[in-house]
């Protein structure tokens, strides 16, 4: 009766039915700690998105290890598992099932059982042999026990066959896997599958970085002329002809962090402004810098711009620049100064000018002119022309006494600016 049931008990825990089922890794794998994450987070990979926020929340991770895995509970298309043997610091975690497969093979618990039922009843049919037969009623005893081991060993003998025939087929399986499994072929499509969405996820990344920096680009075009004149008042030689580029790059930053980022954001592009940054500050140097091809060989001549024209000539440069405008221009140095540089005039308006081709910024002095010069010459508007920057002081004096600082390049757009001003007051 023992040798009976043991078996029985040997051939119910190794029935395939009751086996323990163990998988393996096919790849490495994104497991959570919970069904939901483990969905969601594989498929913000299987997209391309960034699933930072899964590992930190759902302490989700990169399983690397293909050994085995013992499934402890399933939750639809994701499987709990658990490392055999155990691993320090990695718990059980839910697989998404189509990443994982079963591995087919006889635990060593099963060899363990198939070897003590062996053992116990080779052992005992030895005791059977060296049994007294000194009474007959032992002698039938012996028998009938003898007769009933005789029934078990079939038993035995299917199950150890069972398994020899088992281990014989993996074998053979593993050996053909790569032609005749249909399971194998399904993996391989679901790889070729994986690899062509991330090649396609990291296309449209790659496209949309493009789209960034082309949206900034567009934007600094369209700002071309306003950078220009911004480099050319921030970027100055010191008294050493060493160019300093300080206020300049302090610009640079301002706009990027300003005007470039609300740009992006607006069409969506925020999350590639610092990748895109560096190649977009490239670029704004190149346009900022671009010089007109109009730049004449000559140092020194009125009809074009130069930084180290003469500086009667730049009066003169800035004359030709109202007249091109429709105004009446008279450059005082012709006629005398009285802090006057150009007087003009133009439908009764009259706008007192103070030219200044400097290599530095522009102090108080200049506004200080030309105020004096506008009650002088009883002007409506004045201001302070100049190729360079003005300094923080002359900016406040200049705004007190309501006298305008600007680029000669800002001129002609100013003059535009004051005679609609003008007008619409007419008409109001």
């Amino acid at each position: 009766m023992k040798i009976r049931y043991i078996v029985s008990v040997a051939a119910f825990v190794v029935s395939p039915a009751q086996a323990e089922t163990v998988y393996r890794l096919t790849a490495p794998t994104l497991a959570c700690a919970t069904p939901s994450a483990t969905r969601d987070a594989n498929e913000a990979m299987l997209h391309g998105h960034d699933f930072s926020r899964f590992q930190k929340l759902y302490d989700c991770r990169i399983i690397n290890d293909t050994g085995r895995w013992d499934e402890i509970a399933e939750n639809g298309d994701v499987l709990l598992l658990r490392k055999t043997p155990p691993t320090p610091g990695l718990p059980p975690l839910y697989f998404a099932r189509r990443a994982v497969t079963p591995l087919l093979e006889t635990s060593e618990a099963e060899q363990d059982l198939i070897h003590t039922v062996e053992s116990f009843r080779t052992e005992h049919s030895a005791s059977s042999q060296r049994q007294p037969v000194s009474h007959k009623a032992d002698k039938t005893q012996s028998e009938t026990f003898s007769a009933r081991s005789a029934g078990v060993q079939p038993v035995i003998d299917s199950v150890k066959n069972s398994f020899q025939a088992l281990w014989k087929k993996m074998s053979t399986l593993s050996a053909q896997i790569g032609l005749h499994n249909g399971f194998v072929k399904v993996i391989e499509w679901g790889v070729g599958l994986y690899v062509l969405l991330k090649a396609a996820g990291a296309y449209r990344r790659r496209r949309t970085f493009r789209n960034t920096v082309q949206t900034g680009k567009r934007l600094i075009d369209t700002l071309a002329d306003r950078l220009q004149i911004r480099r050319k008042q921030l970027v100055f030689q010191n008294a050493y002809g060493t160019t300093i580029y300080d206020k300049w790059n302090k610009e640079k930053s301002e706009f990027m962090r300003r005007e470039m980022y609300a740009c992006l954001s607006k069409h969506g592009y925020e999350k590639y402004f610092e990748k895109a940054t560096p190649e977009l500050l490239t670029y704004l140097d190149q346009v900022a810098f671009k010089e007109s091809h109009a730049v004449a060989a000559k140092n020194s001549n009125p009809d074009i711009y130069a930084p180290d024209m003469d500086p009667f000539d730049y009066e003169r440069y800035c004359a030709k620049l109202l007249k091109k405008a429709g105004w009446d221009a008279i450059v005082t140095s012709e006629c005398g100064d009285q802090g006057a540089d150009i007087v003009a005039t133009k439908k009764g308006l009259r706008l007192i000018l103070q030219c200044k081709l400097y290599s530095r910024a522009v102090g108080n002095d200049a506004v200080q002119q030309v105020a004096a010069a506008r009650h002088h010459y009883a002007g409506r508007f004045a201001a302070v022309v100049s190729n360079a920057p003005y300094t923080i002081p002359a900016q406040q004096l200049a705004k007190t006494n309501k006298i305008f600082l600007l680029h000669h390049d800002e001129l002609q757009d100013f003059v535009r600016r004051l005679e609609n001003f003008t007008s619409a007051r007419v008409r109001g």
